[in-house]
């Protein structure tokens, strides 16, 4: 039987070559990594792109809606104003109305006691009577619960 036996000299030669063989597998693999990272980059580098244009318009988007609901608050503010002095110039002119109508009647309700004074007594006495009576009414269904 032949035994190949190894000098300590060609072990290591083959030593020296096996380290130089993954030496350069671990550079290809270097390389290969370096040229997947730079793909990659590349490959990303549009994608970040549109990340930051979509972002940029979500900004732009957020900033009109907020400057849209100012503006509605705005708006609904000044009508809700004018609503108010709109409906304090009525009340004014209705209150302006009801004075008018009432210093009439005053008028008038002073010319006709003045025309006829019995007269006016007696109708005073009639409305006294019937409102005692109806106060006099009222109290007694109190009573009755």
């Amino acid at each position: 039987m032949t035994d190949d036996f190894k000098t300590p000299s060609q072990i290591a030669d083959e030593a020296r070559q096996t380290g130089q063989n993954a030496a350069n597998a671990a550079g290809q693999l270097a390389n290969e990594a370096k040229a997947s990272a730079a793909s990659t980059v590349q490959a990303m580098h549009p994608a970040m792109g549109d990340a930051k244009a979509t972002g940029r318009d979500a900004l732009n988007t957020a900033k009109a809606l907020a400057g849209d609901a100012k503006a509605i608050a705005g708006d609904a503010w000044n009508t809700a104003r004018g609503y108010a002095k709109n409906a304090g110039g009525v009340a004014g002119e209705k209150l302006g109305d009801f004075k008018a109508k009432a210093s009439d009647f005053q008028e008038t309700a002073a010319r006709r006691i003045a025309d006829e004074p019995l007269k006016a007594v007696a109708i005073g006495a009639a409305a006294g009577a019937l409102l005692a009576a109806l106060v006099m009414r009222r109290g007694r269904d109190r009573r009755d619960y």
